[in-house]
C-alpha cells in the first residue's frame, strides 16, 4: 500500500472523514473520546477520532481514508470488551463505532438465514425474529442489550443456545467485510460472481472462519449472515446441587454429551451468591414480569413468576456446586423427554434437584442492563476464561484453586474476591471462567452503560491502581495456567498469548495472512499478537 502521511496534523483527514459520514458522525473532542479509550478492565490512550459510519459505503470510504493517511484503525461494536480488543497504545488511532450500521437486511424464511449489519444488537435481532417463530441457533450473549452481532463475530461468543449449538461461529454462514485497502470481501456462497446469496458457508477453503474470532485484526465486518432455526415451542428448566466438585464436573460432561440442553451454567457457591446479590433477581419485579411474558400462557407464566419469587434466595442455602439448565423442545413430549434424560444424568452423579429459578429468570429477561460490571458493593468486575474438553474440567478447577491459593497474600492484601463459572459449549467442550472483583474507581465507560438509579445503589470507591495492577497480574497468571493445559479462548484481544502459543507452522501461516490482508499492520495492530 502507498501510505500517505497526514497533512497539517490530522485536520485534513478529519475533514475528509466528515465529507464521507457527515460532520456529526466524526467525534474529536476529548470528553467524548474518553470512554472509547477504555473497556471494562483496561484503560488506554483514547483514539484521536471516532467515526460513526451509517452505510457499508461509508465504512469503505472511512477505512480507505484512514489507512491511506497512515493512521491505524479499530472497529468497536457494543464496547463491552474486557480484553483490550479494540484499544491501542498508538498515538494515531481512529475508532470505527459500528452502532449506526444497525439494519436487519433480510430475513429469508425459505432458505432459513438472516442478514444483519454489524451494529445490530442481539436484543434487536431476537425481537425481530420472535414474531416469526424463528431464532438463530446461538442467539446472543447476556450483554445483548448493547452487544452487537459484528462485535460477537470478531470476538466469538457463547451463551444462549451454546449448550446445544456451540459458539456463535457455528451459526455464521457468511461474512461481508471491508479490508485494509477499503475494498469489499464476501465469503462462502456469498462470494459468487453471479447472484451472490449467503446460503452456504462452505465452498472450497473456509474463508468465513478466517475472520471469526480475529478480534477485528484482519478486516472490518459490515454484514453477517446467520443460520435460522424454528423457535422452540416449549422450554423446561432444571437445577441441581452437588456436594462434591468432581461429581459436578462429571455431571456437566454427561449432560453435555447428551446434546439436549440449550444453556447449562455451573456456578461455584461464592459466584452463585455474588451473582444473586448483584442482580437481586428475587425482588426484581421487572424480571418476574419478563418471565410471564416469555411463557406460552399468561396464567402459566405468572405461576412460574410467583414460584421464583417464593423460592428467592432461600433455596440457595446449603447448596454446593450447582448446574442451571434450560431445555428447548418442539412440543411438550419432546421437552419433557429431554428434561428427563438431563435429570437422570445429574442424579447419576449424586446431584440433588433444587428450584430452577436462575435459568427461568435468565430466559425471562435474556438481555438485561449490564449490571454485572459492578458487584453488589460497587466492586469492579472482570473475568478470565479457558475452554477445554470435558475430561479436563475437574483438573483445571483444581489447578485454578491451587493457583489462587498460592496468591492468597495478594488477594487478601487488596481485598479481592473471586468465583468460578463453568459454561457448557456443545457436546465436547466446557468453558471455565474465573470472575475477579476488586474495589476501584468506576470509569466513565462503565457508567455510560448503567442507569443513574442503579448507580445510586452501588458504593463508590476511590481509584486503587495497585489493586488494579494486582488483578492484572492474576489474570496474566491465569492465562499462563490455561496455556499450560492447552485451553482455547474467545475475546482474545490482547489478554491471551495467542500468536506466541501457536505451533511454528500455524504462527507463520497466520502472520503471512495478516501481511496479505493488512500489509502495513494498520487494522487493530497488537490484537492477537500481530
Amino acid at each position: 500500500m502507498n501510505v500517505k502521511k497526514p497533512i497539517q496534523g490530522y485536520q485534513a483527514v478529519f475533514a475528509t472523514l466528515a465529507r464521507h459520514v457527515g460532520p456529526d458522525n466524526v467525534i474529536t473532542d476529548k470528553a467524548s473520546l474518553s470512554p472509547y479509550g477504555k473497556d471494562i478492565f483496561y484503560e488506554s490512550k483514547p483514539p484521536i477520532a471516532v467515526v460513526r459510519p451509517g452505510t457499508i459505503e461509508e465504512v469503505s470510504a472511512t477505512v480507505q481514508t484512514v489507512t491511506m493517511a497512515g493512521l491505524c484503525l479499530s472497529a468497536r461494536g457494543g464496547g463491552l470488551s474486557y480484553s483490550a480488543g479494540y484499544l491501542t497504545d498508538r498515538e494515531d488511532s481512529v475508532t470505527l463505532d459500528m452502532r449506526r450500521l444497525s439494519e436487519i437486511v433480510e430475513i429469508n424464511q425459505d432458505d432459513m438465514y438472516v442478514r444483519v449489519q454489524a451494529g445490530v444488537t442481539w436484543n434487536q435481532l431476537n425481537d425481530a425474529l420472535e414474531p416469526l417463530g424463528l431464532r438463530t441457533p446461538f442467539w446472543g450473549t447476556g450483554s445483548g442489550l448493547f452487544a452487537t452481532v459484528g462485535g460477537g463475530v470478531s470476538q466469538n461468543a457463547i451463551n444462549y443456545g451454546s449448550g446445544r449449538f456451540g459458539t456463535l461461529a457455528e451459526s455464521v454462514i457468511g461474512l461481508r467485510l471491508v479490508m485494509a485497502n477499503g475494498k469489499e470481501l464476501r465469503t462462502g456462497s456469498w462470494s459468487a460472481e453471479v447472484e451472490p446469496v449467503p446460503f452456504n458457508r462452505y465452498y472450497g477453503p473456509d474463508l468465513t472462519g478466517l475472520f471469526i474470532g480475529d478480534s477485528g485484526a484482519l478486516g472490518v465486518k459490515t454484514e453477517i449472515a446467520l443460520q435460522l432455526i424454528p423457535r422452540p415451542q416449549e422450554v423446561r428448566y432444571a437445577a441441581f446441587s452437588f456436594a462434591d466438585r468432581n461429581d459436578f464436573a462429571a455431571a456437566t460432561g454427561s449432560v453435555g454429551r447428551l446434546g439436549l440442553v440449550s444453556e447449562c451454567f455451573g456456578l461455584d457457591p461464592f459466584f452463585l451468591s455474588e451473582r444473586i446479590a448483584s442482580t437481586g433477581f428475587a425482588n426484581d419485579i421487572d424480571k418476574l414480569l419478563g418471565i410471564a411474558k416469555g411463557q406460552n400462557s399468561i396464567l402459566r407464566g405468572m405461576r412460574e413468576a410467583f414460584k421464583v419469587a417464593a423460592a428467592g434466595r432461600r433455596y440457595l442455602k446449603d447448596v454446593g456446586y450447582t448446574l442451571h439448565m434450560s431445555v428447548d423442545g418442539r412440543n411438550d413430549n419432546d421437552a419433557d423427554t429431554a428434561l428427563g434424560s438431563v435429570k437422570a444424568a445429574c442424579t447419576a452423579h449424586r446431584g440433588r434437584e433444587i428450584e430452577a429459578s436462575i435459568p427461568k429468570v435468565m430466559r425471562g429477561t435474556p438481555f438485561p442492563p449490564p449490571v454485572m460490571m459492578l458487584g453488589p458493593n460497587g466492586d469492579r468486575w472482570v473475568p478470565m476464561h479457558g475452554i477445554l474438553p470435558h475430561s479436563l474440567h475437574a483438573t483445571l478447577l483444581d489447578d485454578i484453586d491451587a493457583y489462587m491459593d498460592a496468591k492468597r497474600d495478594v488477594i487478601e492484601r487488596h481485598g479481592l474476591v473471586w468465583g468460578q463459572v463453568s459454561n457448557l459449549i456443545g457436546q465436547s467442550r466446557v468453558l471455565i471462567e474465573v470472575n475477579l472483583y476488586w474495589k476501584d474507581r468506576r470509569t466513565d465507560m462503565i457508567e455510560s452503560y448503567l442507569d443513574d438509579n442503579f448507580l445510586k445503589t452501588r458504593e463508590v470507591h476511590n481509584s486503587d491502581p495497585t489493586a488494579h495492577a494486582a488483578v492484572g497480574e492474576l489474570r496474566k497468571g491465569l492465562a499462563n495456567l490455561f496455556r499450560q493445559r492447552g485451553c482455547t479462548h474467545m475475546q482474545i484481544g490482547r489478554s491471551y498469548p495467542f500468536l506466541e502459543s501457536r505451533m511454528d507452522g500455524a504462527a507463520e501461516l497466520l502472520k503471512s495472512l495478516k501481511e496479505t490482508v493488512d500489509p502495513d499492520n494498520l487494522i487493530n495492530p497488537g490484537a492477537l499478537g500481530f
